[in-house]
């Protein structure tokens, strides 16, 4: 590699670095900023060491673990008894709780899920043990981003280097 992809490499890798906090840190768009960081250093690459089958398989990966984040909010707050209500609560608490960061994004699905039930009729006990469940789906999809975030990064680095 010349000077200007080393260069390349070592800001993709700072911008990675930061993906992988974002997965933790609501405010930074982690696996995006991942994949936008790979997609940078290739371009400067002429797409050398990262190929366009790189790309889109990071891409899937990226777009396939953002959708579970979704998915684990609604999955966690059903395993712990929500309906329909608490469920779709866990998911627009998650998008409310994006005004409020970064605890809204740990706090919304819980409280999203738990008033989602409320308004259905369930008992008390019922809607925070629902409301548990979307915040358990929410620090799951955490880790398991985390992982994948990791996962991406030490390909990239594999790949290039």
């Amino acid at each position: 590699m010349n000077g200007w992809e080393w260069t390349a490499f070592a800001f993709a890798l700072l911008f990675m670095l930061l993906g992988v906090a974002g997965t933790v840190v609501p405010a930074l768009p982690g696996l995006p900023l991942i994949w936008l960081a790979a997609l940078g250093f290739g371009f400067v690459n002429g797409f050398e060491r990262v190929d366009g089958t790189f790309l889109i398989i990071l891409l899937v990966v990226t777009v396939a673990a953002e959708a579970s984040d979704h998915l684990a909010r609604v999955w966690g707050a059903r395993r712990y008894g929500a309906g329909k209500a608490g469920a779709w609560g866990a998911v627009i608490g998650a998008l409310v709780g994006l005004f409020f960061l970064p605890i809204g994004l740990i706090v919304g699905p819980f409280f999203g899920a738990f008033i989602g039930e409320l308004l259905a009729g369930r008992t008390l006990v019922e809607s925070v043990r629902a409301g548990w469940g979307g915040l358990i789906g929410t620090l799951g999809s955490m880790a398991v981003k985390f992982v994948v975030a990791w996962g991406m990064t030490i390909a990239f680095v594999v790949k290039v280097l």
